[in-house]
């Protein structure tokens, strides 16, 4: 349906409600056509040209086209949640694009808390490059997904570490936006410190998280502020302890870090004081006007 009518918004979002459904992972053989048929561009949508498409491409166009409506990109986070459930289904999710079609959900939305919800329970996934499998995968298996590799072409050929590497930044500073712009939602703040948490197992990206602004003070924030979600205590604390043990191993970064915390506390008492500026003259300017209409 989503390729037959490829410019029908309304069709699209409910077409991503039923792949909420149908993505959900199933034991045995169950709902093999489906997850094949995902990731396969020689299944159910080959339309007989060369250029034929997997539902993952497909999903993740339609994301692209309809960044603008928020209705879409909230289901279509929620889809996207369950297709990375399956490994497979993430690692071609990611290597195609998925991260920034997530984060770029965000991006143009950053105050509706449906879409910043469901994107961040996207992200706890994404952001965790796919473990090889075990010894349990069948050789049909294998054969089955080196084939996929290879009709993705240059595609199939980067890792998910990669993707993650270009995206982590705008990833880490979109989370934190969401952190203060939903401060009060408890679901919000759970779901973001679970990405944190994610990208913190990663020595790698430690700098990153340190240098994103109000990181750092955020987590600090939500372990303070949310004493009785120990998913979040657990996440929260998690990163920062791995963050501190980052710091303490290098003294020239735990130096540089202060200063950054210290500018960044300048800046907003800067803020805060341009404010009370402000509200200060728009007080002086409505007394003025007051004094003017009762003379």
């Amino acid at each position: 349906a989503m390729v037959l009518f490829p410019d029908n918004i309304e069709l699209h979002t409910v077409a991503f409600h039923t792949l909420v459904l149908l993505a959900r992972p199933l034991g045995g053989n169950e709902g093999m056509l489906f997850h094949t048929a995902m990731v396969n561009t020689r299944g159910i949508f080959n339309n007989g040209s060369t250029n034929s498409k997997n539902g993952i491409v497909i999903m993740l166009d339609s994301m692209r086209r309809f960044a603008q409506d928020e209705i879409l990109q909230a289901m279509s986070c929620w889809s996207l949640v369950n297709v990375a459930l399956t490994p497979l289904q993430k690692s071609i999710l990611v290597k195609l694009g998925g991260l920034t079609v997530t984060a770029n959900a965000m991006l143009q939305h950053p105050y509706n808390a449906e879409v910043q919800f469901r994107a961040l329970f996207a992200l706890i996934n994404l952001v965790i490059p796919t473990e090889p499998r075990g010894p349990e995968e069948t050789e049909q298996m294998r054969e089955i997904e080196r084939e996929i590799f290879l009709q993705l072409g240059e595609a199939g050929e980067t890792t998910e570490r990669e993707m993650l590497d270009a995206s982590v930044g705008q990833i880490t500073n979109l989370v934190v936006v969401s952190m203060k712009n939903f401060c009060s939602s408890e679901a919000i703040l759970n779901r973001a410190c679970l990405v944190l948490h994610n990208l913190s197992l990663n020595e790698a990206y430690h700098g990153t998280l340190l240098w994103t602004p109000n990181c750092y003070q955020m987590l600090e924030w939500c372990i303070g502020n949310y004493p009785h979600d120990h998913v979040l205590q657990q996440s929260a604390g998690g990163t920062l302890q791995r963050l501190n043990a980052t710091l303490s191993s290098n003294e020239e970064l735990r130096v540089r870090f202060t200063h950054s915390i210290r500018a960044q506390q300048q800046h907003s008492l800067e803020l805060a004081r341009q404010e009370a500026v402000y509200l200060q003259e728009q007080h002086l300017e409505q007394q003025q006007q007051q004094n003017v209409n009762s003379s």
